[in-house]
């Protein structure tokens, strides 16, 4: 791109959250590209500016004060500040860390002219939702969408030095984790705030400890967020908002209280967190939510910790098997058996055992994650990305052409009953639902509307509604 005058909106200020290591990179990259950058953090200014957002107001004056730039930069947070609009820019770009945000101010908005995330997941996500069909009307949410969103690699601070970024800011490693390892404990870490299903993760934990007692082996504990700590400490009495269901129960039937277990810590920076991954023997990374990209099981696998995962989002696709993140993802799982977890505990107890094999995953995983995620590798490809700006845009494809595909949000779908697990929900079809289901994979949407009567088009409508299905250009390469 020549020189132009560029405006960032962003929740994350640079290097403050593992958003912020992206947004940090974009401002310095532009600002490398001689671009005069203008750079606006968080929707609310200050604690004070909350009851009564005179703050906010005044920026908002300021930023409308000026004439539109040639092009805006916002993150999915960050759309709150204000949305897309030539009021505001000549050209915008979204940048997802995630889909939580500002949902109605990017989906279907034509003032939006490129769509970004840092994995490939996140892009066919969101390809799935910007083209969202009306099966009755024939068209798409945005027909267009297909050709609007593009990925590029994020640069880890954990390849570019060996104790990280000292801008993210954090607390030191506390001493119960030395002295827990000096007690014999076996420990694991599940660090992500606000996203692990404490359900999955206690039934793991449980499982473990079962098995190791009953062979005289060593206690296995979990480091967790401290907030999260204090939430299921809460649940646990309370039942909500974390459901711990039967982890509560085995819990007490083994004479455990959550402290025996559980060892809260504060958010660490970087030099301690990743001297945690490397005394802890697994991580697990069973979340609830979506992971657009996984820092954390990146940066784990890096320091030589492997991470089991029911591989939601980017998850599954982050490494290649084989490579430190084990995907264990059954149905039953999904639908809270806990006995299902038993899978997951055996292979841990295996992997601690025995750590060659560990090792040497973990080993090609610090290898792709040294080659993919290094500073070189983002700079080409955000700027890549941003190249597709300047791109010819095709016309948009004519709806009965498009290919009807399983959406890339299920995991898995069970033909004998009809259950599906995806990254938004876990549900039952029931028979016709399945049957419009396999009719209509891998063929187009004319061939699949030709003989469907208006009953039979509701609830293909409803398998796209839900996440089950989506559309593609016949020749699309989702590179999943």
């Amino acid at each position: 791109m020549t020189q132009q005058r560029v405006n960032l909106f962003m929740e994350s200020e640079p290097f403050r959250t593992a958003g912020g290591v992206v947004n940090g990179l974009i401002l310095e990259d532009l600002r490398e590209q001689g671009h005069e950058v203008s750079a606006h953090y968080k929707h609310r200014l200050s604690g004070t500016d909350t009851p009564m957002p005179v703050a906010t107001a005044d920026r908002l004056r300021r930023i409308l004060a000026e004439p539109p730039a040639d092009l805006a930069i916002f993150c999915d947070m960050g759309l709150w500040i204000h949305p897309p609009s030539p009021r505001i820019a000549r050209r915008s770009v979204v940048l997802f860390h995630g889909l939580v945000g500002g949902q109605s101010l990017w989906l279907g908005n034509p003032a939006v002219d490129l769509y970004t995330a840092y994995s490939p997941y996140m892009r066919e996500a969101l390809i799935s939702l910007l083209t969202l069909p009306d099966v009755r009307r024939r068209t798409c949410l945005d027909p267009s969408g297909f050709d609007k969103v593009v990925d590029f690699h994020a640069g880890l601070p954990c390849v570019a030095s060996p104790t990280g970024d000292a801008r993210m800011q954090g607390a030191q490693l506390p001493a119960q984790i030395q002295e827990a390892l000096d007690a014999g404990d076996v420990l694991g870490h599940a660090l992500q705030p606000r996203k692990p299903d404490w359900y999955a993760v206690l039934s793991i934990l449980v499982h473990l400890n079962l098995q190791s007692r009953e062979a005289n082996g060593p206690r296995y504990r979990l480091v967790v967020d401290a907030e999260d700590f204090a939430l299921i400490d809460y649940s646990y009495t309370h039942g909500f908002p974390f459901d711990v269901g039967s982890g509560r129960a085995m819990l007490d039937g083994m004479g455990f209280k959550l402290s025996d277990l559980l060892i809260p810590v504060r958010f660490l920076n970087q030099a301690a967190l990743f001297r945690l991954f490397e005394l802890t023997k697994f991580g697990l990374s069973f979340n609830i939510y979506p992971e657009p990209f996984g820092f954390y099981p990146l940066e784990s696998v890096y320091q030589g910790c492997p991470v089991y995962t029911n591989g939601i989002g980017n998850n599954r696709f982050s490494v290649p098997p084989g490579h430190g993140i084990r995907v264990f993802d059954n149905v039953d799982m999904a639908f809270g058996d806990p006995f299902s977890f038993q899978e997951v505990a055996n292979a841990i107890l295996e992997d601690v055992r025995s750590r060659d094999r560990v090792t040497q995953e973990c080993a090609r995983g610090r290898e792709f994650i040294t080659r993919n995620f290094d500073r070189d590798s983002f700079t080409r490809t955000w700027r890549k990305a941003l190249a597709h700006l300047d791109a010819p845009r095709p016309r948009p494809r004519p709806f009965d052409a498009l290919l009807v595909k399983q959406s890339p949000m299920v995991r898995r779908l069970e033909e004998e009953t009809g259950r599906v697990v995806s990254d938004f929900e876990r549900l039952t079809l029931e028979p016709r639902e399945l049957a419009i289901l396999k009719a209509s994979l891998d063929r187009s949407m004319g061939q699949v509307l030709g003989d469907m009567n208006e009953a039979d088009q509701a609830l293909l409508q409803g398998l796209f509604s839900r996440g089950v299905l989506t559309l593609r250009p016949e020749g699309h390469v989702s590179g999943l």
